[in-house]
């Protein structure tokens, strides 16, 4: 008897399934057989931040052995551009937008029709007017992470470091309306403590460095970069301004503190952007809306510092510490 004669499209077929069982293939679950997810990651800067939140997103996506499709646009810190970008992404032909910081969000959110929203390290949620009240009541189809600062913790820190420190200086952009709940809370940890608290405003990168410059001229003891995007992207500038008058520079994200800064306590952002890669594969691919995904916000800070930086300013970082840091750069 003769063996039935199969078509090349059949015979096709069944090898595709058996490399796809045998793992062969690396064979993902999408949203359908036939199309894959696309998802708009937008960004207001290149900030070193959102690269970490950008790095854990796709980790996260791939741990879950899921295909999507990401396309990332950055407003190149220009407003008219974001708000460009947001209408965009919100009448395109995406199944999910990622935005990167508060500035963004805020671009996006009020333009939202039926694409669901997943923003990642957002400052304050809830006055940012994403949600009513609290974390449980969204006011669209949206979750995502929030990325409060452990200011407790950080000024914890700075007095270990420092037990005589008397001034703080920082810089800020008053249009980003996370950095104005970062400074709010900066103030009043330096209130709390009886630490003076200087501060002065700038929008430009050209602005910021004569705000250092004047602070440095104040006799600061310590200049903290705050929760701000358009400072944050300055990072570089700063420390070594700083760096030539042996100020210590203190913040929240370990990635500056690379750069040179002392220390910081603050967000692990490439974990964050894993949680929210979890708050996707639950929208695309678990059938929840993102109103039903609980917004993730981190259960503490982490402490990394620069141990170059500490030789050069000459002080002595306690064993304890030491020993509990998450990262040391610069041995």
């Amino acid at each position: 008897m003769k063996c039935p004669v199969l078509g090349k499209g059949i015979l096709a077929a069944i090898v595709v399934g058996l490399l796809c069982v045998a793992g062969m293939w690396g064979c993902k679950k999408t949203a359908s057989s036939s199309r894959v997810p696309k998802i708009a990651i937008v960004e207001d800067k290149p900030v070193e931040w959102a690269n970490e939140m950008k790095a854990g997103f796709e980790v996260g996506i791939s741990g879950h052995g899921v295909a999507v499709e990401t396309i990332s646009r950055s407003a190149e810190g220009n407003p008219q551009v974001l708000s460009t970008i947001a209408d965009e992404v919100t009448k395109g032909n995406y199944q999910l937008i990622f935005s990167l910081g508060t500035q963004v969000t805020e671009a996006v959110f009020p333009k939202l029709e039926n694409t669901p929203l997943i923003f990642g390290a957002v400052t304050d949620p809830v006055g940012a007017g994403f949600f009513k009240g609290d974390l449980h009541h969204p006011l669209g189809n949206v979750t995502g992470t929030q990325s409060l600062w452990p200011y407790e913790a950080q000024f914890d820190m700075m007095r270990t470091l420092f037990p005589r420190l008397k001034k703080i200086g920082i810089v800020f952009n008053p249009n980003e309306s996370n950095s104005r709940v970062s400074v709010k809370y900066i103030r009043a940890q330096c209130g709390k403590r009886n630490i003076k608290f200087v501060e002065r405003s700038a929008t430009t990168s050209s602005e910021i460095r004569a705000a250092v410059n004047a602070l440095l001229n104040e006799k600061i003891d310590l200049l903290f970069i705050p929760q701000d995007n358009t400072v944050q992207a300055s990072s570089g500038d700063i420390i070594n301004l700083c760096q030539k008058k042996k100020v210590p520079v203190f913040t929240g994200v370990c990635e500056i503190v690379e750069l040179g800064a002392l220390a910081a306590v603050g967000v692990n952002y490439f974990e964050l952007g894993k949680a929210n890669a979890d708050q996707a594969v639950e929208i695309l691919f678990n059938g929840k809306k993102a109103a039903e995904v609980p917004v993730v916000v981190p259960e503490k800070g982490q402490f990394c510092f620069n141990q170059r930086t500490v030789r050069n300013l000459g002080i002595v970082v306690p064993k304890d510490i030491t020993e509990r840091a998450f990262k040391i750069y610069g041995n």
